[in-house]
């Protein structure tokens, strides 16, 4: 009987030795993002935490129960590909996805026209991605990060930034060639 007793002490003392070291190791979602994320770099993409208007909220996100507005923001990881330089920066702009589609953040409006052009480069892109934008120097994405199924999620969000950005190039190429026939 006192064996037992000893026992159960020692397997205490054991627990509550390496319960926080437990606590500490990553989950497997954290392990699953790390990986996401260590493939997006290995594969020349910038990676960083963001958050986003949210467009879609619910009318108590966008109100505090004192009354005074708010602006209901998603927390997301960015995902970005640097555009080649050149001596003219694309325009910056930004587009959030809604329940209706694709619509300009408050702003950050695409130049007229372009929305059009690029909406078939953009809806090739993950469902979960909740924004696209560009800065001048480079096109991200704002993407949720959701589990996938299929492995290869990270190259094809790195194939349809780069076929986004040559569109953007090639665009802002066209408006500046534009710009200069009017002078």
């Amino acid at each position: 009987m006192d064996g037992i007793w000893i026992g159960a002490i020692i397997v205490g003392v054991l627990i509550v030795a390496f319960g926080p070291l437990l606590y500490v190791l990553p989950s497997r979602r954290d392990r699953r993002l790390a990986a996401l994320r260590a493939q997006a770099r290995q594969l020349g993409l910038t990676v960083e935490l963001s958050s986003v208007r949210n467009p879609d909220a619910a009318a108590e996100d966008r109100v505090t129960a004192g009354g005074r507005l708010r602006t209901p923001m998603r927390a997301c990881t960015r995902y970005a590909l640097a555009l080649d330089r050149k001596p003219e920066p694309a325009p910056s702009w930004r587009l959030l996805r809604t329940a209706c589609g694709w619509i300009a953040d408050e702003g950050a409006a695409l130049p007229a026209g372009w929305l059009e052009q690029l909406q078939p480069l953009i809806d090739t892109l993950p469902d979960d991605v909740v924004a696209v934008d560009c800065s001048g120097r480079d096109l991200g994405c704002c993407w949720l990060e959701r589990p996938a199924p299929e492995t290869d999620a990270v190259p094809k969000l790195k194939d349809a930034l780069a076929s986004i950005g040559s569109r953007v190039a090639a665009l802002s190429a066209e408006a500046e060639a534009g710009g200069s026939n009017e002078r």
